[in-house]
């Protein structure tokens, strides 16, 4: 008889610890779950953005370019082969302008655009590295980038790359665009096939419909 109750002892012991351990497992999976805050949320908190640097990336060269409006007559001739960029066949090149760099940065400062400090370049087959040469300045913020290529004093190539977030920001590079283009006098000749367009930079409700097209085809 006694062995039957030692053994009967055992077994409700065993039973007994079996369900406390189930609970604190379960407990602790709570607490885990509890803790646990989405990874998106985080990092909406968490997402800062570095005012002093900016990445050009090699894809993106010249392919949403600025170029004088003088072109605009012969790039709208619908006889032209779109084989290759609709800018490459830009007749006056911005170089031509002679726009001195000294000049065009003074302006673009005057009017509070933000000068990145440190330009990261980065391709296909290149491991990410800061630009230093000088002859490449880059102006924005929070994802827009004017960039602006320079020889011997002499602006060469202007292009624009824009991933802004709200429509803050998009006001703000439209004034900006829009300043750049009555003052010189340009053309934003975007050769991506998806989005080719010839945006004429003095009139802004044309920068407007053209920001407007590309949030919509999800671009920016």
């Amino acid at each position: 008889m006694l062995p039957n109750i030692i053994l009967f002892i055992v077994i409700a012991f065993t039973f007994v610890y079996i369900i406390y351990d189930s609970k604190k497992e379960i407990k602790l999976e709570n607490k885990v779950k509890n803790d646990f805050k989405p990874t998106s949320i985080k990092i909406i908190e968490d997402e800062t953005y570095d005012e002093d640097k900016t990445w050009l990336w090699e894809e993106e060269y010249l392919m949403i370019e600025i170029i004088p409006a003088t072109n605009y007559e012969y790039l709208i001739d619908k006889n032209i082969d779109k084989s290759k960029a609709l800018s490459s066949y830009a007749k006056i090149k911005t170089e031509t302008l002679k726009i001195d760099i000294n000049e065009i940065t003074e302006f673009l400062e005057k009017i509070g655009i933000n000068k990145y400090k440190k330009i990261f370049y980065s391709g296909a087959c290149a491991y990410p590295e800061e630009i230093k040469n000088q002859n490449t300045i880059a102006f924005g913020c929070l994802g827009d980038t004017i960039f602006i290529e320079h020889k011997d004093d002499i602006v060469e190539n202007i292009w624009f790359v824009s991933y802004n977030r709200t429509s803050k920001l998009n006001t703000e590079i439209i004034n900006i665009l829009n300043k750049i283009g009555l003052k010189y006098d340009l053309l934003l000749v975007d050769n991506y096939p998806v989005t080719e367009k010839i945006v004429v930079l003095k009139n802004i409700d044309e920068i407007e419909s053209y920001s407007k097209f590309c949030k919509e085809i999800k671009l920016y």
